[in-house]
């Protein structure tokens, strides 16, 4: 009898396979979601999706231990610090700055956002990182001055990028900063800088000549497009521009924008000086309309000459009208946010004409569960709304695609809030103004949405005060966080502590 061969069970080894495909693929995972994901499969995920992560989103108000992030992503490209939505007078980000000064050697883009910035922070990072930063952002912070900006436009030459939307800085009128930024400057592609006083346009004139080959969008304050002439030639590759025009109409006679725009906000102007903007119009992919002195048929005959039309913020007075107009002239259409009031007539038209809507704000006076149906793919935030308890409901059960949501005097009971947090399970922010929830409450109920990251409550006249005492809801969700990580076994807190990332 012929000897039998022995069967052994096979045992698959313990290879790395998974390591190394997790190593060539997850570079091309941009998603956040996705990326936390990956992170939640096993501790080695977790430990190589942190030292593959490049973009980093920090809230301050649920900082983890500084050293714990440095630990777990260590070689990040961009970070990005955010404060309280309203109310972050105290709450610094020195600390952030020190640790900065000291790792994250790789840090080529820095974003802060509602944080206190003191000028000697502004000196550490330039003086640490500046040959390396390409992007700097400092939106709705305060704190600093142009003395700390100075130092950004001595040692930042190879920026890309800088930002200061909405920032309260000292000295405005100080342009000594600006000339320094305009000699050292020669790759700046988007400057960003709404409330610096540059009467004097030669240093801007100067800017674009030294970045003519890169600089893409401008957003200044106050400024005189008529003494902007020879900017503007210099400046070829410009293709967005943002400024208050205090030009007479007897000034821009003869004025021209670069051929490439292709973004433009338009704030304060008389129906007469649109003669300016009128030959680009039909390549105009993104349009803001602020305080317009025009009738509903000028809105709605620009609206016509703009079939490109990409993203839009107007203040119009069109309502339904204006939204039809939009939806049969802007087919490209991915987002909109109209100041004016609207019912669901106009919602409805415009989601049957702008297929590729992504998000929208609006004013809402009527809504119809019609309209809500149509537009349960969008990010949509609405605002003055005065919805029931029933519009809550249906915004929970239609709204299931919805990411970001902001309504104002909604709602009578909790019903509609707990209808509303079962149902949009894909919901990332919250706002909630002038509700009758109480912070209890809405920490109860909005805990049901798991994907929920950012969340605000107040009234119309005092939303600050929410943060102010205590941290309001802020110190409930703690609370609650906290809760929820004792549920769980040590060996699965690893995945709970970053959730806020």
């Amino acid at each position: 009898m012929a000897p039998t061969k022995c069967k052994t069970k096979h045992k698959p080894e313990k290879t790395k396979v998974g390591e190394e495909v997790l190593d060539l693929v997850i570079s091309y995972i941009d998603n956040v979601e996705d990326r936390n994901s990956v992170s939640l499969v096993s501790r080695k995920f977790h430990e190589i999706e942190g030292i593959m992560r490049k973009r980093v989103t920090v809230h301050v108000c649920y900082s983890p231990n500084l050293a714990s992030l440095r630990k777990r992503f260590p070689f990040i490209e961009s970070l990005t610090l955010k404060g309280p939505l309203y109310s972050f007078h105290g709450l610094r980000s020195t600390p952030w700055f020190q640790l900065l000064a000291l790792e994250f050697r790789c840090l080529k883009e820095l974003h802060i956002r509602n944080l206190v910035v003191r000028d000697e922070d502004l000196k550490t990072l330039a003086r640490t990182h500046g040959k390396d930063l390409r992007s700097l952002k400092i939106s709705k912070c305060e704190g600093f001055s142009t003395d700390g900006l100075r130092h950004v436009s001595k040692y930042c030459n190879q920026l890309r990028t800088l930002c200061l939307k909405y920032s309260d800085y000292i000295n405005v009128e100080d342009g000594t900063w600006f000339h320094q930024l305009a000699l050292n400057s020669t790759v700046l592609e988007r400057l960003h800088v709404s409330y610096t006083d540059i009467s004097y346009t030669k240093d801007l004139t100067l800017l674009a000549k030294n970045c003519c080959n890169s600089l893409i969008s401008l957003k200044i304050g106050k400024c005189y497009l008529s003494k902007l002439g020879d900017a503007f030639r210099y400046a070829v590759r410009l293709e967005h521009f943002s400024g208050d025009n205090s030009d007479e109409e007897s000034d821009l006679v003869g004025f021209k924008f670069p051929q490439n725009m292709c973004s433009i906000n338009i704030e304060g102007w008389p129906v007469s000086r649109f003669s300016i903007v009128f030959p680009f119009l039909n390549q105009i992919r993104k349009l803001k309309l602020v305080y317009l002195e025009m009738d509903k048929e000028c809105h709605c005959l620009l609206f016509k000459r703009c079939p490109n039309l990409e993203v839009l913020y107007t203040e119009d007075g069109c309502g339904d009208t204006g939204l039809q107009v939009i939806s049969k002239f802007c087919k490209k259409l991915r987002k909109l946010t109209h100041k004016g009031g609207v019912t669901h007539v106009g919602l409805i038209s415009l989601a049957k004409g702008c297929t590729n809507l992504e998000s929208l704000e609006v004013f809402i006076t009527d809504i119809s569960s019609e309209a809500l149906d149509k537009l349960e793919r969008l990010d949509i935030r609405l605002r003055h709304g005065e919805l029931t308890d029933v519009g809550l409901e249906y915004i929970g059960k239609y709204g299931v695609n919805l990411r970001s949501l902001s309504v104002t005097r909604i709602g009578n009971f909790n019903v509609g809030l707990v209808k509303l947090s079962q149902g949009c399970q894909n919901l990332r922010k919250l706002k909630l103004f002038g509700c009758p929830f109480s912070e209890q409450d809405v920490t109860s109920y909005v805990f049901n949405i798991r994907s929920l990251r950012c969340k605000a409550k107040g009234s119309l006249q005092q939303v600050t005060n929410f943060m102010k005492k205590g941290r309001g809801l802020c110190n409930c969700m703690k609370d609650e966080m906290a809760k929820m990580k004792s549920k769980h076994k040590k060996e699965d807190l690893f995945v709970k502590t970053d959730i806020l990332l």
